[in-house]
C-alpha cells in the first residue's frame, strides 16, 4: 500500500473492537506493511542533510510560554519558576561553564493577538523576575522566535521546536530540558557519552525499551504496531525511537532541520490530529506533539537512539536507581512530583524540594 492506502485502511479500525473476527486479519496486514519500514536503515547520511561541521559547541535548551488561553493562570508560570529554578541550581552544582539557553514568553495577550510582535504587551514585572533568575544561573535568556504565533495546536509544549531557528546560523549540540528536570552530575557527560547519532532521547513511559509500567492489554505488541503505522501512513521512512520530549539530545546541528517551513508542516499535522482527520493510535492527546515528532524525524530518515538509564532516567524511581541514585539527569515528570520531592527532601532538608509539592486543588488549576 501507498501511505494513503495505508491510512485509509487505519481508520477503517476505528469502529472495531477486540472481538471483531476480521482483527487477526487487520493484525497480519499491518504487521507485513511494517516490514520494510522496520528494516530500512536511516539514510541519508547526516552529511547530506546538513553542511557538516567537525567542531560544534555544546548547549543546554530551555523554553518556557506563560499559559494564557482564555484565563490568565499565573500558578503554573509560578511552579515553573521553581522547577526551573531547581533545575538551574542543581545544573550549576556540577557544570559552572556550560553555556545554558532560555527562551521566554510572557505576552499575556499572545492567543488574542497573533499579529503584534514579540515583546508587546509584555508583563515588565513577570519579565525581570525571569531575567534576574536567569542572572542568578548564568542563563542567557532569549524571545520567542518570531514564526511562533502561539495559537498552534499543543502550543504550550510545541514553541521549544520553533525557538531551535533562533540559531539557525550556529553549529551545535542541543540538550533540550524539561523544567520537571534535576541535575545530579556533570551535564557535559552527557555530550561526552552520547556523540555518535543525530537524536538521543528516552522512549515514551511504558513503551517497547522503556522499563516502567505503560503499555499494556492482551496484546501491546498490535498497539505498537498501530503507532509505527500510522507513523507510515503519515510519510514516514524508517522506524524511529518514540520518545518522551522531557530530555532531548540534539546534535550534529540537526536543530536547523526544523525551519519555519518544516514546521508549518508539522502544525498542520497536529491540526488535522485534532479534527480527528488523523489515525491516532494513542489514547492521550497531549502527547500528540511526540507523535508528531516522531513523524518528522522518520520522514528525514534519521538515526535515533536511546539514553541509558543509568545516564537518564524518567519518572520515580526505576530500579535502575532504588539502591543506589547517580543518573547524570533525571526526569521526574509532573506525574511523580510529589515522590521525588518528598524523597528529595528527606536526604538533603533542602526546602527547594518540598516548595515543589501542591496540593491537590493546585495540581488541577495548572492543566493546561
Amino acid at each position: 500500500m501507498n501511505q494513503d492506502e495505508l491510512h485509509e485502511y487505519l481508520l477503517k479500525l476505528k469502529n472495531k473492537n477486540s472481538q471483531d473476527p476480521t482483527i487477526a486479519e487487520y493484525k497480519k496486514t499491518i504487521r507485513q506493511e511494517l516490514n520494510s519500514y522496520r528494516a530500512d536503515q536511516p539514510h541519508p547520511p547526516m552529511n547530506s542533510l546538513l553542511p557538516y561541521s567537525e567542531k560544534k559547541k555544546d548547549i543546554v535548551f530551555y523554553s518556557f510560554m506563560e499559559a494564557h488561553g482564555h484565563a490568565w493562570r499565573p500558578k503554573i508560570g509560578e511552579h515553573e519558576y521553581k522547577r526551573l529554578k531547581l533545575s538551574w541550581q542543581s545544573l550549576r552544582k556540577h557544570n559552572t561553564d556550560i553555556e545554558i539557553r532560555f527562551c521566554y514568553s510572557e505576552r499575556i495577550n499572545l492567543f488574542r493577538d497573533p499579529e503584534s510582535t514579540l515583546g508587546k504587551d509584555r508583563n515588565d514585572s513577570l519579565y525581570d523576575k525571569w531575567a534576574s533568575l536567569c542572572n542568578d544561573y548564568g542563563v542567557e535568556m532569549y524571545p520567542f522566535h518570531e514564526s511562533f504565533i502561539g495559537n498552534e495546536p499543543n502550543a504550550w509544549s510545541i514553541h521549544r521546536w520553533y525557538n531551535l531557528a533562533l540559531w539557525e546560523k550556529e553549529n551545535l549540540n542541543i540538550l533540550y530540558l524539561d523544567a520537571d528536570t534535576y541535575i545530579n552530575g556533570d551535564i557535559q557527560l552527557i555530550f561526552d557519552i552520547y556523540k555518535r547519532d543525530p537524536v538521543y532521547g528516552r522512549e515514551e513511559i511504558g513503551f517497547r525499551h522503556d522499563p516502567n509500567q505503560g503499555i499494556h492489554g492482551k496484546d501491546p505488541r498490535f498497539y505498537l504496531d498501530l503507532i509505527d503505522a500510522s507513523i507510515l501512513a503519515q510519510g514516514g521512512k524508517t522506524e524511529v525511537q518514540k520518545y518522551c520530549l522531557g530530555v532531548i539530545l540534539l546534535n550534529h546541528s540537526i536543530h536547523k532541520l526544523f525551519t519555519p517551513e518544516v514546521l508549518s508542516g508539522y502544525t498542520d499535522l497536529l491540526e488535522r490530529i485534532h479534527a480527528l482527520k488523523v489515525f491516532y493510535a494513542i489514547p492521550n492527546f497531549r502527547i500528540m506533539d511526540e507523535f508528531a515528532l516522531w513523524v518528522l524525524l522518520s520522514r528525514w530518515s534519521l538515526r535515533t537512539s536511546l539514553f541509558g538509564d543509568q545516564d537518564v532516567t524518567q519518572s520515580f524511581l526505576e530500579k535502575k536507581h532504588e539502591t543506589n541514585f547517580n543518573p547524570i539527569v533525571l526526569h521526574y515528570t509532573t506525574k511523580d512530583e510529589e515522590k521525588f520531592a518528598d524523597w528529595a527532601y528527606a536526604r538533603s532538608c533542602n526546602p527547594e524540594f518540598s516548595q515543589l509539592s501542591r496540593s491537590q486543588e493546585e495540581r488541577e488549576s495548572s492543566v493546561i
